[in-house]
């Protein structure tokens, strides 16, 4: 069960990496605009981000307190 946890909290920084590094403007190592690449690696990185949080949630709700 640790490693789903670790892979859980590797999407999320994942995810956040993939945010940020698609909100960095300026053209790509060709010159040329990478802005719909950009675009798409937000997205994904949202994604993510969402997932993550949602199983992290669920975990929390349906956990069994003392």
């Amino acid at each position: 069960m640790t490693y789903f946890w670790a892979g859980i909290g590797a999407m999320l920084v994942l995810g956040l990496g993939l945010i940020v590094s698609g909100s960095l403007s300026g053209p790509g190592r060709a010159g040329r605009d990478v802005s719909a690449r950009r675009t798409l690696q937000t997205y994904v990185g949202a994604a993510m981000v969402a997932i993550s949080l949602a199983v992290l949630v669920i975990a929390y709700f349906t956990a069994h307190w003392p």
